[in-house]
């Protein structure tokens, strides 16, 4: 018998009305054979397409959303995110902001978060609660944070952490030394020995600003890129998100150290940051994967709005339209995720995971319907995706979630809004709600313009 059968599917990749089969997580056939299954949903023609995989983000930053637009990314860090972390983060911020993270990832059909934050054993148990899966990212710097002091504390906290994820199904390991900027060389050098003992994948920042190229080129004599390579970082085992100022030495590197790029446009743009020249790094044969970024600088984890404005961008960025087809854009938000952490998923065929998800193509912008892809990527939106499935779990059915109560997602959004904001306007008991108390209490206003 059938964990799950989906019936009567238009999957995409086949061009056909067709049924699934799914057993013990993965997809036993594609076909027009019809078995007995323990759970039935009957498609009635919804197109069938792979999850989306987003390969960068910081989950529980949902809580810090909307706080400090339009600011430049280190302004965006240093005067707003970082002072509000050093305040609130926590287990249970992390808790709370993951699950509501979740809730909206699941929504807009993503079934892969590769994430990076504090007290991820925390954003681990509640994935697995969810049924999503989670690379797990053990944030390492070389300051103190509520984490850990020092960079010895970070490694041998992300040496017990390994442990305890290291074998998980849904969920696992990843080192993450957030930056060039953050991390000084011997601190990424004991990041590789560890990830080598363990066979890690390690997960940072690169190259995301000029002003973090020139930093470094200040402090090391090299580009972020360079830098790296000269400690022996760059492999195939390196993801490195953003990935927006190259020369071209470096993307050769790249290319030939299988380093994966994680693009992300939309926080790329709203921090000022730069675009990404993917174009040209897919033409190479560089590996790219698509990511948010944190909802705190996106300001969302909507992977379709993603991956339709990633594939604009690179058309007008490089004068090209066909430089990103819908096809590439598609394969990148979803197969490409996947197997750049070695997950087989991504594809509707036979002993590949079963994640994936129904679209609805009933309203009027699918009409009239041509292209399923083209018209995914380019017309649609998140709000018609109808099933989600991870692994062969039904994480939302008829746009319903089945392992998160919504209910909870607002109460809890609702009481950090107001944890928050009493510590913005600086209202202590009998205090007032104003700027000025914010500042006395050593934080700048989150929009420098609002006095």
């Amino acid at each position: 018998m059938l964990d799950l059968l989906v019936e009567d599917a238009f999957v995409v990749q086949r061009s056909k009305r067709l049924n699934i089969g799914v057993k013990d997580g993965k997809i036993a056939y594609v076909g027009e054979e019809n078995r007995e299954a323990k759970n039935v949903i009957k498609a009635n023609g919804k197109l069938l397409l792979p999850s989306f995989a987003n390969m960068h983000t910081h989950l529980p930053m949902t809580l810090l959303r909307g706080l400090g637009a339009d600011l430049p990314l280190m302004d965006w860090l240093q005067k707003v995110i970082w002072k509000l972390e050093a305040e609130f983060v926590s287990p249970e911020f992390v808790r709370d902001g993951t699950l509501i993270a979740l809730a909206e990832g699941i929504r807009s059909g993503t079934t892969l978060f590769m994430d990076m934050y504090f007290f991820e054993e925390v954003v681990g148990e509640v994935a697995k609660q969810v049924g999503v899966r989670v690379g797990l990212g053990f944030g390492i710097l070389d300051f103190p944070t509520k984490v850990a002091k020092t960079p010895e504390e970070y490694i041998k906290r992300a040496k017990d952490f390994v442990k305890v994820f290291k074998n998980e199904d849904l969920v696992f390991p990843v080192l993450c030394p957030h930056a060039p900027y953050t991390c000084g060389p011997s601190t990424f050098e004991k990041v590789q020995e560890l990830a080598l003992s363990e066979n890690l994948y390690i997960h940072t920042h690169l190259s995301e600003t000029k002003e973090e190229v020139e930093n470094i080129k200040d402090r090391y004599g090299k580009t972020p890129v360079m830098h790296l390579e000269s400690l022996g970082l760059l492999s195939e085992r390196l993801l490195c998100a953003h990935v927006v100022w190259t020369t071209e030495e470096e993307r050769e590197v790249l290319k030939e150290r299988g380093v994966k790029v994680l693009h992300c446009p939309e926080s790329n743009l709203k921090l000022g940051s730069g675009i990404a020249p993917v174009w040209d790094y897919i033409k190479r044969g560089i590996h790219v994967c698509l990511g948010t970024d944190g909802p705190a600088s996106n300001d969302n984890l909507n992977m379709h709005e993603e991956m339709a404005l990633m594939a604009k961008l690179q058309k007008g960025y490089s004068l090209n339209a066909k430089a990103i087809d819908a096809l590439k854009a598609f394969q990148i938000a979803t197969e490409m995720g996947f197997s750049a952490v070695g997950i087989k998923a991504g594809k509707i065929e036979p002993g590949y995971d079963a994640d994936f998800i129904l679209v609805s193509t009933d309203a009027p912008h699918w009409k009239p319907l041509y292209d399923p892809i083209s018209q995914w990527v380019y017309s649609a939106s998140a709000e018609d995706i109808d099933t989600v499935v991870c692994k062969g779990k039904v994480l939302m059915e008829k746009r319903e979630l089945k392992t998160i109560d919504v209910q909870e997602v607002e109460f809890l959004a609702n009481r950090w809004r107001e944890r928050i904001l009493r510590f913005l306007t600086g209202r202590g008991a009998g205090g007032s709600a104003s700027a000025s108390g914010a500042e006395g209490q050593g934080f700048e206003s989150p929009r420098p313009d609002v006095e």
